[in-house]
């Protein structure tokens, strides 16, 4: 992982790229701690280039936001990569969390990561070969890095992540058109049934979309031999069958 801290003005931006896993929690932790001044008074955690974040990562930022609080100053997590923001909506971080998107993030970004303003490097820039991606308490993000049946991973990573905004804010059914529109482009997108089928699950009349959609991801995932996605959806249809 390798985070990047620019300064400017009150504002401290932190761009985190890579796995953002137990290894690299203490000199992230040391990094933006040491960063941090009377002179901030607002701490922006860029996540649009996180590939992934695991049960400690997220332990960090609230330990990074419960900082914040003690010297009075503003945190809020920026434009959250679609698996990001899943992890943090089905842990419930997005209710202590302030998230910006869209324009709404740009505006507070501004001109912020000019080089000029760059205070830290930490860590070494990640691999460029997929990863894998392992579960984080009971929550398991198919890889979006692996692009499938030739439809531009793009669109369908930002379909996904549309979707997740949609749930943060309540609007289950825009969530679900919005992950039904990424399977629609392509059958096969893992990530979407995956989502799709947790968002179902939270209405009792959707049950039995619920059960359709875990029978999906099981059989997609035993097609392509993901054992890890394929016992999620075993666990989650054995309870839904109850």
């Amino acid at each position: 992982m390798t985070t990047r801290i620019y300064f400017s003005g009150n504002r401290l931006l932190v761009v985190i790229e890579g796995r953002f896993v137990l290894d690299e929690c203490e000199a992230f932790k040391k990094a933006v701690v040491a960063s941090l001044s009377p002179a901030v008074t607002h701490v922006l955690i860029d996540l649009s280039k996180n590939d992934f974040i695991d049960s400690s990562g997220l332990g960090t930022l609230v330990g990074l936001k419960m900082r914040t609080n003690q010297i009075k100053a503003r945190l809020t997590l920026i434009n959250p990569s679609p698996q990001t923001l899943e992890v943090l909506v089905m842990s419930k971080l997005n209710e202590i969390f302030e998230i910006a998107t869209g324009q709404e993030a740009q505006n507070l970004i501004g001109g912020l990561a000019a080089e000029s303003n760059l205070v830290r490097t930490v860590g070494m820039p990640s691999s460029t070969a997929a990863p894998a991606i392992p579960s984080v308490e009971g929550l398991k993000i198919s890889d979006p890095t692996r692009p499938r049946d030739g439809v531009a991973d793009e669109v369908l990573q930002d379909l996904c992540r549309k979707a997740s905004e949609a749930l943060i804010r309540g609007n289950l059914d825009e969530s679900v058109r919005l992950y039904r529109e990424a399977i629609a482009r392509n059958a096969n997108y893992l990530p979407a049934h995956n989502n799709l089928a947790i968002v179902y699950e939270k209405r009792p009349e959707w049950r039995r979309l619920a059960i359709e959609e875990w029978e999906t991801v099981l059989r997609l995932s035993s097609q392509s031999g993901d054992l890890k996605d394929k016992e999620r959806a075993e666990r989650h249809l054995a309870t839904l069958r109850e």
